[in-house]
């Protein structure tokens, strides 16, 4: 396989002081490192990386000596995290060779089988992140045609797609997530695959959709994500319950405006508000079964949310405060001025008083009047 080296000078000051140290005390060690993947695609764009993975042909077990305050992650496939704080770490990845051990829905179940930089290209995912960077020489090498890809706007997968695919489906919504990021084009082979083979996501377990999900929702394009998920018929292996509505296109965009703004999000709203319209219906089903709304809107809550854990996992504490959110709208709708200073003071307030307000200008125009009530009592 032969390589296209391109002289790239990337100004210093973009690239990552801690990766490049990373490589440095690699090299000297007598192994190869790179920078690898994503932060290269992003650097050529002038988009602001957010990480700078590197591959090198050292095995984990000698990356991890080199550096004392690192570990060893992953049972699929060993990686090494590099830890500089509590919040950050530079992940290094061995080269990896094309053996894949597969079960029996062709999901990869083990990938710890080593190779060398041009083994590794082809088990990457798509040709733009499939780009290497020589920090020695200032050269970006693109085996794959990556280069040529970022020139024109095109998102095409290493391989055969529907055997990509089969291998880690996950691959599918990544490949919606980089088109929508980076307002590229998916080739037509990807999305024929993708429209063949989207069932394929529900053999993924529900702990590792937990993360992909906050990818694909907690940035400046959510709202685009989820219809193409939804064109595509992806969002049903990861929202089952959920259905398009005002209410769900009003909150994705708040969280894009959020964070443009460099404002706080959290994934408890996300999911409070996907499965908000479910949640309801069955509450509706169960008041009329019993008499104690209270209970009704308790089961109703847990019932959904395990209903959700089946597809995406969801941490403990998020399920606590989903429950919260939801059970908070009555007595905020019911404007009780005996019970204004306790709600006010509830440590759930805050997100509860923004779902209600964002069900007011969507899905419930009757609660204006209640948002406005609690606005002022804030003031």
């Amino acid at each position: 396989m032969k390589a296209i080296r391109q002289s790239i000078k990337f100004d210093k000051k973009l690239l990552d002081k801690d990766a490049l140290k990373v490589i440095s005390i690699i090299d000297k060690a007598g192994f190869k490192a790179y920078l690898v993947g994503g932060c290269i695609r992003d650097l050529l764009l002038n988009l602001e990386p957010k990480d700078f993975d590197i591959a090198t042909n050292a095995k984990p077990e000698q990356v991890h000596k080199l550096f004392k305050r690192s570990r060893l992650i992953g049972r699929r496939f060993c990686l090494v995290h590099v830890m500089f704080s509590a919040c950050k770490f530079i992940e290094v990845a061995t080269f990896r060779s094309g053996k894949v051990k597969t079960a029996k829905n062709g999901v990869g179940v083990r990938d710890n089988c080593y190779g060398n930089i041009e083994d590794d290209v082809v088990r990457r995912d798509f040709n733009i992140n499939a780009l290497y960077y020589d920090i020695k020489t200032q050269e970006v090498i693109d085996y794959v045609g990556g280069l040529e890809d970022i020139k024109a706007q095109e998102v095409h997968i290493i391989g055969n797609p529907k055997l990509r695919f089969e291998q880690d489906p996950v691959r599918m919504i990544r490949a919606i997530r980089f088109q929508t990021k980076l307002g590229f084009q998916l080739s037509n082979e990807i999305k024929l695959a993708i429209f063949e083979q989207a069932p394929l996501l529900g053999n993924i377990s529900a702990a590792r959709l937990y993360e992909e999900c906050i990818k694909l929702f907690h940035n400046e394009y959510g709202f685009e994500v989820y219809e193409r998920l939804e064109k595509y018929g992806l969002l049903k292996y990861l929202f089952k319950q959920t259905h398009k509505n005002e209410f769900i296109k009003k909150a994705l965009l708040n969280t894009s405006d959020r964070i443009k703004k460099n404002q706080s999000v959290t994934p408890v709203f996300l999911f409070a508000v996907f499965l908000w319209q479910a949640y309801n219906e069955r509450f509706i089903v169960l008041e009329n079964k019993q008499s104690c709304s209270s209970l009704a809107m308790t089961q109703a809550s847990e019932e959904v949310i395990i209903n959700q854990i089946k597809q995406v996992s969801l941490p403990r504490w998020l399920n606590t405060r989903i429950k919260d959110i939801w059970l908070m709208q009555p007595r905020l709708e019911k404007m009780q001025a005996k019970k204004v200073k306790a709600l006010l003071s509830n440590p759930r307030f805050r997100m509860a008083y923004d779902f209600l307000l964002l069900r007011s200008i969507s899905i419930n125009p009757e609660l204006a009047e209640v948002a406005k009530f609690w606005t002022k009592a804030q003031q």
